[in-house]
């Protein structure tokens, strides 16, 4: 049996008002015009949803991170599958920065993880390379204390929306690393934006990184 803290029920009951009242009455809207939502976002990040995963130091929960997240998501997805992802996105991509990061770059990332207003996209799966990683073959060439990367994302979740990326790239014939690259970064370009079956109001693109420059401090 399930047996949930008085904060955890608290957040729970929360959510499930909300994704009842508010989400569910336009997850139909949503899956038909296929737009993302970006008053969606901004709500998950004042309900503090954003967080949820993130460090207690950073706001996140100080105890139960991962099951709350879990019956978060599973909450919002009775209502709309599209809004659920959104959220699951936003933790997969902020994961290597949790697990890698240094202290100046989780001062740097993590509050811009948590409002809403900024989100992050996972940039790992190619054309070449799907559940194979090891096959990818984006590269990230060091040269005058900066790294030079060059890839084609393809499916990539939020890779239209998001105002920043993790992005895994070989850093040598066997070695791969994660990057946090800027979306507004010189020789980042979005490609196609998929018209999928489901999932539709979840923005999913290629993303293109041609001989972008990223400072060595963004190596995770």
């Amino acid at each position: 049996m399930l047996v949930l803290t008085e904060e955890q029920r608290i957040i729970l009951d929360s959510v499930r008002k909300v994704a009842k009242e508010r989400i569910a009455p336009i997850a139909s809207e949503i899956d038909r015009e296929g737009v993302f939502r970006w008053d969606i976002a901004r709500l998950f990040g004042e309900m503090g949803l954003l967080q949820i995963f993130l460090p207690p130091a950073y706001g996140g929960l100080e105890e139960g991170q991962t099951l709350m997240f879990c019956l978060c998501v599973e909450e919002i997805a009775k209502a709309c599958a599209s809004s659920a992802l959104l959220l699951i996105i936003q933790a997969v991509g902020s994961f290597p920065i949790i697990a890698a990061a240094n202290q100046r770059q989780r001062d740097r990332y993590f509050p811009r993880l948590s409002q809403g207003e900024e989100l992050i996209g996972y940039l790992v799966t190619e054309p070449y390379a799907g559940s194979d990683v090891a096959g990818i073959r984006a590269t990230a060439r060091k040269k005058d204390g900066e790294y030079i990367l060059n890839a084609h994302k393809c499916f990539s979740t939020n890779g239209g929306v998001a105002s920043f990326y993790t992005v895994l790239a070989k850093t040598n014939q066997k070695d791969l690393t994660f990057f946090v690259v800027e979306r507004d970064q010189q020789g980042v370009s979005i490609g196609k934006t998929e018209d999928k079956l489901g999932f539709r109001g979840s923005n999913t693109a290629e993303v293109m990184l041609e001989d972008v420059r990223v400072p060595e401090d963004n190596r995770l």
